[in-house]
């Protein structure tokens, strides 16, 4: 009886679901064809339209006819970026590709399940032998990075020349970890190393650092490591380090966009300089006096005694206040809108402009076609 009870709920269960989708398909239908029927609606209208209706049949389960409104979209405005990606396509230059295409242009294989560089590809190609060697010879260039860590001049030059010794193509590894050293040294020496040899993976390491550590000249040494390596796609994580929740990756992030000399970077300084407000946490503050009395007796009669409970009634009077937290942010937000502004000015070579609200965006808009044109 238990097992035909489940299949009789399961039956209605799905009878309910192929319900609501035939209503979902026919809501559809009726909006795609109230599309259609409108006249003189084109361009980014008509792909505002279709995006809407995909985004509402993807929300109601019709997968198929979402992905036909998407490509509607696109086709009626090409440059709709929110259609493309919900297609899962990705900006490359001046077209829109597929994800798979995109990460093969940016230099990427696919292996053992997941994208990566073609030089970690190899290494995974390599013999046994030379795996070996490998490892011995980073063995022996992470023990010389310790020891380059000395506060003994002759220590740290012994060390240094004799990494000199050690292959570069062994060196990636051990530089990597230097990275993460205590001793400032030992960073700033393994980011020069790893932008001297130029290889891509180390691109990760360095852009963490260049974000991340607490020693400015170690941040800058990341930053000249990674533009000297070179990626079309440097000035990306940058900008998007710049809107962290972090102020203090926020403002390494905003001084390193300044040490690339992209200017590109530009457009998204002057944004990140006249954003300010809505960003401190807000509490609630409450003042309440409380009085409590009897106001009344619930009586009940037991057999021959009567048996009285008191009613306490309660009086309050009070204010409650919407709070907004400003002193422990107003110092932070100073500062970094300073070294934003600085950064404006190296890249713009703009010593004119003002640090004040409104001051940049005032500037760009005067400028900005010099920027929105501006190669790399």
């Amino acid at each position: 009886m238990k097992t035909l009870s489940i299949v009789a709920l399961t039956s209605l269960a799905l009878a309910g679901a192929v319900a609501l989708a035939a209503d979902a398909s026919k809501e559809f239908a009726e909006k795609r064809a109230a599309i259609a029927a409108k006249s003189g609606v084109a361009g980014a209208d008509l792909a505002n339209e279709h995006y809407r209706l995909g985004a509402w049949a993807k929300e109601h389960g019709l997968a198929e006819d979402a992905v036909a409104e998407f490509k509607a979209a696109v086709a009626a405005d090409p440059s709709h970026e929110a259609a493309h990606a919900a297609l899962g396509e990705v900006r490359a230059g001046d077209r829109w590709v597929g994800h798979d295409e995109a990460m093969k242009l940016k230099g990427l294989v696919r292996r053992e399940g997941r994208w990566m560089l073609t030089e970690e590809a190899a290494v995974l190609d390599l013999p046994e032998a030379e795996k070996a060697r490998r490892v011995e010879a980073q063995a022996k260039a992470t023990k010389l990075l310790k020891a380059y860590g000395s506060s003994k001049p002759a220590e740290r030059k012994f060390a240094a020349d004799a990494l000199a010794g050690v292959e570069d193509k062994y060196k990636l590894e051990p530089f990597a970890w230097g990275l993460r050293s205590g001793n400032a040294a030992v960073r700033t020496y393994s980011a020069k190393e790893l932008g001297r040899i130029g290889d891509r993976r180390g691109l990760r390491p360095l852009l963490w650092r260049a974000m991340h550590d607490p020693d400015a000249g170690v941040r800058s040494a990341a930053v000249a490591a990674a533009k000297s390596i070179g990626d079309a796609n440097l000035l990306a994580p940058f900008v998007s380090a710049m809107w962290s929740s972090n102020g203090q990756v926020r403002t390494n992030a905003a001084s390193g966009v300044a040490e690339l000399g992209d200017s590109l970077a530009v457009r998204y300084l002057v944004y990140r300089f006249e954003a300010h407000g809505g960003g401190a946490p807000r509490c609630h503050y409450t003042t309440v006096s409380q009085l409590s009395f009897i106001q009344d007796f619930d009586v009940e009669v037991a057999q021959t005694a009567f048996i009285a409970d008191p009613i306490v009634g309660v009086i309050q009077d009070g204010i409650v206040l919407d709070v907004q937290v400003v002193a422990t942010s107003a110092e932070g937000y100073i500062f970094e809108r300073e070294v934003v502004h600085n950064s404006l000015r190296m890249l713009t070579g703009a010593t004119d402009v003002r640090n004040e609200t409104g001051a940049w965006a005032a500037w760009w808009k005067v400028h900005h076609k010099e920027y929105e044109t501006a190669s790399r």
